[in-house]
């Protein structure tokens, strides 16, 4: 068992890997939650430093991040299954914030902006994640969860999903956090765009998603990241996937993964929404995952109402805006798809 993160201090962690006294260079990131990141050199070599707090972190403070759950995963010494791996390579205790010590993978991370007519990620790459994803759903992990001598900080599924509706968004604003504003008039713009039925859904289930809980819980529960969009996954030269930002890690299926993959990766998915599921599903059944799937019907209908829920913000703004994407739909289109699927996939199933 390693020691806690918050009985380590960082001078111990910086000397541990020969970086005492180096300086600390600004490392501008496009996170939200409030993190700080820096730069650190040891000859060739670069290295990440992310310090975090809950008193700086909003997506700490509505998950109930208490211990700092990413914090406690670099500092514990468990190991995910293969291809995937963790980069961290320790955590300590700076003042009244959490400390996490990585690589600089900014040359191995996969893409976040392109420029306009990009296609998006290949088909090959594509696979790579998702392979890796079922992977890591299907398990096992070594040492989770009883590396640490407390229960495992998992992100409660509930805030999780309610991350990014609109009363909590007003919750943000209230706070005068830049991002209540943006989350917003995001729903805003769903609002003026999205079908009736709808915008009755999300408005009930942001309310109380008590009736998606329970359909969720009829499904068989992974261990997922939590936080998959593409800009944190790191391919590595010897055919690794390396996976950054674990701070929503969580114990709930697999449709709570892949809604948010789907939704916050639309701009650089290859292919339609339904197919890439397909292709997740024969890479969960290649892996042995078989298993975390439980019913895929409902996998998938809970995939479309989580989506949505969590990013029907976003694809208010994007019908707005009229944005295409790589796979050849619209802004509008996509957010009619979603919506139509969601509606149906909850008359089903809540």
């Amino acid at each position: 068992m390693l020691r806690p993160w918050d009985r380590r201090s960082l001078t111990e962690l910086l000397e541990q890997h020969d970086l005492a006294g180096a300086p600390e260079e600004p490392f501008p990131n496009d996170g939200w939650s409030g993190s700080v990141l820096t730069q650190l050199r040891r000859g060739d070599e670069r290295f990440i430093l992310k310090r975090t707090s809950r008193a700086h972190d909003w997506i700490a403070r509505h998950t109930q991040d208490r211990s700092l759950r990413e914090a406690v995963l670099a500092a514990s010494g468990v190991v995910p299954p293969a291809p995937v791996v963790l980069p961290h390579l320790g955590a300590a205790a700076d003042g009244d914030q959490a400390a996490v010590l990585m690589p600089d993978l900014s040359r191995e991370l996969i893409a976040w902006e392109r420029p306009a007519g990009n296609p998006g990620v290949d088909p090959d790459t594509l696979d790579r994640v998702l392979r890796a994803v079922a992977a890591l759903h299907a398990g096992p992990w070594h040492g989770l969860p009883d590396a640490v001598e407390t229960p495992w900080p998992w992100c409660p599924l509930r805030e999780r999903l309610t991350l990014l509706t609109r009363p909590t968004a007003e919750g943000y604003r209230d706070q005068g956090l830049p991002v209540g504003e943006r989350f917003l008039t995001g729903w805003d713009a769903f609002d003026r765009r999205a079908p009736a039925g709808a915008r009755r859904l999300m408005e009930t289930l942001a309310a109380d998603p008590a009736p998606l809980l329970a359909a969720l819980d009829r499904l068989p529960a992974a261990t997922l990241h939590g936080d998959l969009k593409l800009a944190n996954v790191a391919l590595l030269d010897d055919g690794r996937v390396a996976l950054i930002d674990w701070q929503m890690l969580s114990l709930a299926p697999a449709a709570v993964e892949l809604g948010w993959l789907l939704v916050s990766n639309v701009a650089l998915l290859p292919e339609p929404p339904d197919r890439v599921l397909e292709r997740y599903r024969a890479m969960a059944r290649g892996v042995g995952g078989g298993r975390v799937l439980g019913d895929w019907a409902t996998q998938v209908d809970l995939t479309w109402i989580v989506g949505l829920l969590l990013r029907g913000w976003r694809k208010g703004l994007d019908a707005e805006a009229g944005v295409r994407f790589p796979w050849g739909g619209d802004g509008a289109a996509d957010l009619a798809w979603w919506c139509d699927r969601a509606v149906s996939a909850a008359d089903r199933r809540l």
